[in-house]
C-alpha cells in the first residue's frame, strides 16, 4: 500500500505520476496504487465500482486532452447515491483537481484518459 500520489503532469499519450511516466490511460486508487486502464471513451458504472473499492470521497475523471470521454448516466447517478463527489474535466485540469483533493486530505481516486 502506497501513500497518496502526486500527478506531475500530462501530455498527449502519457501521464506522469510521482516522477514515473505512464504511456497509457490509468486508474489511480485511494491507496496510491496505479493500474493500466483500457482506452475507451466512456466512464462506466463498472469503473466506478472498481474505483469505489477504496471508499473514495472524490472520484476524478480526466476526460482526455480534448474532452472525448463521457460519463455514463448510471455511473453519475450511482456516485451521487453513494455520496461520492464526481469531478470530470479535461485531463490537464483534472490532474490539478486530483492533486487539490489529495492535498486537502480527501480520499480520492481517479481515472485519466491521456489521448484525445
Amino acid at each position: 500500500m502506497k501513500d497518496v500520489v502526486r500527478i506531475d503532469g500530462t501530455s498527449f499519450g502519457s501521464i506522469t505520476v510521482d516522477g514515473k511516466r505512464y504511456p497509457q490511460d490509468v486508474w489511480i486508487f485511494t491507496d496510491g496504487s496505479i493500474k493500466r486502464r483500457d482506452q475507451n471513451h466512456e466512464f462506466t458504472l463498472d469503473e466506478l465500482d472498481l474505483l469505489s473499492e477504496g471508499k473514495p470521497e472524490v472520484v476524478v475523471v480526466g476526460t482526455g486532452q480534448s474532452d472525448c470521454v463521457r460519463i455514463d448516466e448510471d455511473a453519475a447517478r450511482e456516485a451521487s447515491k453513494r455520496g461520492i463527489k464526481m469531478i470530470s474535466d479535461i485531463t490537464p485540469n483534472a490532474l490539478k483537481r486530483y492533486n487539490e483533493a489529495a492535498n486537502a486530505g480527501r480520499r480520492v481516486a481517479g481515472t485519466f484518459h491521456v489521448t484525445c
